[in-house]
């Protein structure tokens, strides 16, 4: 049977690969799989507990990256947000380029990568220019040393699990030129727009028919036949009937009243909504005499709810749910423990509703039918942070059309709204689960981690059958 590699090189990858069927299933039909990572051990531990595979393992070594290498890839990425923001004539993309803070190097890759950006003509100026780092990439010593790992692993298929990593264009740079079949999943579903793609494959894995459109509208050079539709293997939990608890046992583990209704505020990082806690206290004021309801609280998990602390001691009927995620220095330290997963799909089916800015949990609640509730409202004029922006960010307009959401447009609708959710729920986001299918995909009998562990098993036939 064939050598599947799996290049995880940070915690981006973990839940939907090292957490999900697909490396049990590739075992399961006779493949051999190796983790090509940069991640704590313990990881690796923890999804052989899960799976009862135990795969071999490769340390993927991180280097400095060579400076010409940042430059050019910097460069040619704000000429495509630039390029994407005229095309698609949405101003916001650009909000994706780098802020002008921290350290003078980083402030001052950011203006020369700005500038040269400028002066990149067209989109064959851009592919001109991603051309010469493809070429430059070969040049380094990351380049060198994936040479000889590759040599050593000898793998048919290679799998980058993240598309935004940039060390892992010298991996998939090299594995090409070793004539070793390369696949990309790309991650999630507002991705494709914010010309984050420092990397070419063989093939690449999208969740729909939607984001398969959008490769092949900001890459026009990727054609049809490079793109396969599986789905993504964070949804297949929550079709897992055996990771949902009881309501009465999920409330007494987590102090939480099964009486009342419960309603999920999800937080988002700073950078997205650096009002966040404001929105969380605008929830609990709005709800706060409402005896049948219960205000329940999840920030975002790579940060901490330092910022939320003051509204959490003012509000001591908030009942704050950390993630279940374990967290470092680096960012390689971040990662979901296995028992957040469960967490997070009990969260999503036995809460009413969730509330946010924009946040992707929309979508997860969306799966057990919940209408999900977007804030849109400014807390003070003129503030140079909007929601205006937000929500015209290109994703949602996957939304066009669609009564995807509940909106709250003031602190004084919050109340109404979520009302209005617990008291007729079919009646408003009547067309949440149509947006859950043009995002994620059509639901079917087959799992995305088969589907995945099916388009590998293929390529890695193809690939024996090449050699």
């Amino acid at each position: 049977m064939s050598k599947i590699c799996f290049l995880i090189p940070d915690g981006v990858g973990i839940r939907n690969y090292l957490y999900s069927d697909v490396i049990k299933d590739l075992a399961s039909q006779g493949h051999e799989v190796i983790i090509w990572h940069g991640l704590s051990p313990r990881v690796i531990e923890l999804s052989a507990e899960i799976t009862g595979y135990h795969a071999e393992q490769k340390s993927f070594k991180t280097f400095k990256e060579d400076l010409v290498v940042q430059i050019l890839r910097e460069s040619s990425t704000y000429a495509r947000l630039k390029h994407n923001s005229i095309k698609t004539d949405n101003p916001t993309i650009m909000l994706n380029w780098h802020e002008k803070v921290g350290p003078l190097r980083r402030r001052a890759l950011v203006a020369v990568s700005e500038f040269l950006g400028n002066r990149i003509k067209g989109y064959q100026g851009i592919q001109s220019t991603e051309k010469i780092y493809f070429s430059r990439l070969k040049k380094t010593e990351a380049y060198r040393q994936y040479i000889s790992d590759l040599h050593e692993m000898n793998p048919d298929v290679l799998y980058c699990t993240h598309q935004r990593y940039p060390g892992a264009a010298f991996a998939l740079e090299a594995a090409k030129d070793l004539g070793i079949t390369t696949v990309t999943g790309i991650f999630s579903w507002d991705n494709l727009p914010k010309a984050r793609l420092p990397l070419r494959s063989d093939y690449y894995t999208v969740w729909s028919d939607y984001m398969k459109s959008e490769l092949m509208y900001y890459y026009p050079e990727i054609s049809e036949e490079q793109i396969a539709i599986t789905g993504t293997p964070q949804f297949d939990f929550y079709s897992e009937e055996e990771s949902i608890m009881d309501r009465d046992k999920f409330a007494e583990a987590f102090d939480l009243d099964p009486k009342k209704q419960w309603v999920c505020f999800s937080g988002c990082d700073a950078k997205t909504s650096p009002h966040d806690a404001k929105y969380l206290e605008d929830v609990a004021d709005a709800i706060k005499g409402e005896d049948d309801i219960q205000l329940l609280f999840r920030q975002v998990p790579v940060e901490t709810a330092k910022r939320y602390e003051s509204v959490l001691l003012n509000h001591p009927e908030i009942k704050h749910l950390p993630p279940f995620w374990n967290k470092g220095s680096h960012w390689n330290e971040f990662y979901p423990l296995p028992k957040d997963i469960s967490h997070l799909v009990n969260l999503s089916y036995h809460c009413a509703t969730v509330i946010n800015i924009g946040s992707t949990m929309a979508l997860d609640f969306s799966w057990f039918n919940s209408p999900g509730l977007y804030l849109n409202y400014d807390h003070e004029i003129g503030q140079v942070w909007t929601v205006k922006d937000i929500y015209q960010f290109q994703h949602f307009r996957s939304m066009k059309g669609l009564d995807a959401v509940v909106w709250a447009n003031s602190k004084q609708e919050i109340l109404p709204q979520v009302r209005a959710i617990l008291d007729n729920p079919d009646e408003v986001a009547k067309d949440r689960g149509e947006w859950l299918k043009v995002i994620s995909g059509e639901i079917s009998d087959k799992s995305a981690s088969a589907r995945i562990s099916n388009l590998l098993e293929n390529l890695s036939h193809k690939a024996e059958t090449v050699v």
